[in-house]
């Protein structure tokens, strides 16, 4: 091989190496980053819905709108929670989702970003929504589920 040969297939090896090191460090995490809140994300906002029957409704939506509150102050970035727990918490949340939920749901949602997420602890012990005594006053209506 020449040198210009040899020259040439250096700066291939190095441009598909920078773009194979571009891929595996920044592209892909934050793929799976996006995939996993996305579903995080649509798993809370299918709450709404599954109202069990002993919750009042404006209690269950004081319930929900407080956990899609966790999620967005403790669990969209990636470097908040636990990588090593993010999927293992999806998987285990996405086959709660498929029976019946109800405030032990909500409440293993809190329990779970508190033990896993940066500041989930301390966002836990002030807004749980299970322990507030503002639940008892949540009627219908007070509370808008954003619709994205």
């Amino acid at each position: 091989m020449t040198r210009a040969g040899l020259k040439s297939l250096v700066w291939v090896v190095v441009v598909w190496g920078a773009a194979l090191a571009f891929w595996v460090l920044l592209l892909e995490p934050n793929i799976n980053d996006d995939s996993w809140s996305e579903r995080v994300l649509a798993g809370i906002r299918s709450l709404p819905a599954k109202r069990p029957a002993d919750v009042p409704q404006g209690q269950w939506e004081f319930m929900v709108v407080w956990t899609m509150n966790l999620d967005a102050n403790c669990g969209y970035s990636p470097h908040w929670v636990s990588r090593e727990q993010r999927w293992r918490f999806l998987r285990e949340f996405e086959e709660r989702l498929q029976g019946p939920v109800d405030a032990a749901t909500i409440d293993w949602i809190w329990d779970e970003y508190a033990r896993n997420s940066r500041g989930g602890q301390s966002y836990s012990d002030r807004y749980r929504p299970t322990r507030s005594p503002d639940l008892k006053f949540a009627q219908p209506g007070d509370f808008v589920f954003p619709n994205n």
